[in-house]
């Protein structure tokens, strides 16, 4: 029986009221630096977005994630001092959250010793921390430390998959393809190839793995991690030699297929008129399930034709 799992993710917030993530959210808190003193509060609604993706994306890989949302990302930019962080993770050292997700990086700082010893204090009484590397850097905190799950994007051969190396400086790269998640104001979006977003995947397969042995110390997680990794040792000539390239599927469907056609008339209308994420949806009577579409599913005209072909049947079973 899998057992339902608490994840704190610190961030810009979260839409309390969006209607996927509602149920799963369980509390949050607000950390904010004015004039060098911090401040704590209950208003951590997210005016970003940012968290609001990370938290769904983290539930699309475990349905019944527990959410415990920390708002320490401000709303302009998405930064903050290096100093709420630490206050914000030390929250956390008496809770009974285990799994902490940090889609952020700390670069540019002179002493990062303070951060270390609270992110040691977590992984000693075995609570298990997930951070993305900056975007575009080969060194950013706390991915670098060896108490925190370091993890960064690529394209990998195998959609989804992921490597891991318990050794290695960022233990894991994760398969960067990008699906549907979820935006402000109740609203979906596709995010970006990202560090951050690819970070979240990773925590909600963690969180599934705790579902399921709730007990399992670290080394064992680090373990079963390096398991179920379809690459455990490689070199950074990999990342490059491993990259897939999207299958366009061009030959897919004959271009007078009466459904490629249908498919290409409504695209010419959100071209010349003001787009409508409902066209596709309202010609043919359908409801996607937006979480479960990837960039891939919308990379040419027989990708997104397939797509609908494939909500079609689902409908008619």
């Amino acid at each position: 029986m899998n057992n339902k799992v608490k994840v704190a993710v610190l961030d810009t917030g979260i839409d309390k009221e969006h209607d996927y993530l509602k149920d799963n959210l369980v509390g949050g808190i607000a950390f904010e630096c004015i004039h060098d003193y911090i401040f704590i509060s209950d208003k951590f609604d997210d005016e970003d977005g940012h968290g609001t993706a990370c938290a769904s994306i983290i539930k699309k890989e475990y349905e019944d994630v527990e959410l415990f949302v920390i708002k320490i990302l401000g709303n302009k930019d998405s930064i903050t001092n290096i100093k709420v962080l630490e206050e914000a993770l030390k929250y956390l050292l008496d809770t009974n959250i285990r799994l902490i997700n940090l889609s952020l990086s700390v670069i540019g700082v002179e002493s990062v010793k303070g951060l270390f010893e609270v992110c040691y204090e977590l992984f000693r009484k075995g609570k298990i921390i997930v951070c993305s590397l900056a975007n575009n850097f080969d060194l950013s905190y706390p991915a670098m430390f060896n108490n925190v799950i370091g993890v960064r994007a690529s394209t990998l051969d195998i959609e989804n998959s992921f490597w891991y190396n318990k050794k290695y400086d960022v233990q894991c790269v994760m398969d960067s393809n990008s699906y549907i998640s979820c935006d402000i104001n109740n609203s979906f979006r596709l995010p970006p190839k990202c560090n951050s977003y690819v970070a979240a995947k990773f925590t909600g397969k963690i969180a599934k793995i705790l579902s399921e042995e709730p007990n399992i110390t670290i080394y064992a997680l680090n373990k079963k991690l390096e398991s179920l990794a379809t690459k455990n040792c490689w070199s950074s000539c990999d990342l490059d030699k491993y990259s897939r390239i999207p299958d366009f599927k061009v030959d897919l469907y004959d271009k007078e297929n009466a459904l490629l056609v249908e498919v290409a008339d409504v695209i010419r209308e959100c071209l010349n008129t003001e787009a409508d994420n409902e066209k596709l949806e309202n010609r043919f009577d359908l409801k996607f399930n937006y979480m479960d579409i990837s960039k891939y599913d919308l990379v040419s005209i027989y990708t997104l034709t397939e797509l609908v072909e494939r909500y079609t049947n689902t409908k008619d079973k």
